[in-house]
């Protein structure tokens, strides 16, 4: 299976006390790990992932794009401020076809995996 890591065209970080609903997404659906989520916009081109849990560990999400096998990663990107909530948004050419949220579990080589989205991501 092919593996792609997505770099961040835009970050957005918000700060403790703010909801986690990113402008722009207003009538999006998310994908969710405990507080960790991933809002997505009605047509599955543009991802906002947020670590809401503020433990400490990694956040991604683990996407496919309509038309391709190969898995992609969006990873939340962090600032040197990591307290309260971290959240980072992608665009893509193409809408998801399917989207997870996934935290990392320290020192041990497994991780946390939210259940898989509604497919097709667009229009649900």
């Amino acid at each position: 299976m092919k593996h792609k890591s997505l770099t961040a065209l835009s970050a957005l970080v918000l700060g403790a006390g703010i909801a986690l609903l990113p402008a722009g997404t207003a009538n999006a659906k998310d994908a969710s790990l405990g507080q960790n989520r991933a809002f997505h916009s009605p047509d599955g081109t543009e991802l906002t992932i947020c670590d809401g849990e503020d433990d400490g560990r990694s956040v991604w999400a683990g996407l496919y794009l309509v038309g391709s096998s190969t898995y992609y990663t969006a990873s939340v990107q962090y600032g040197e401020d990591t307290s309260g909530v971290d959240c980072t948004t992608y665009y893509f050419d193409s809408p998801m076809s399917n989207l997870r949220v996934v935290e990392d579990v320290p020192n041990t080589s497994t991780n946390s995996y939210g259940a898989w989205h509604n497919y097709p991501v667009a229009g649900n």
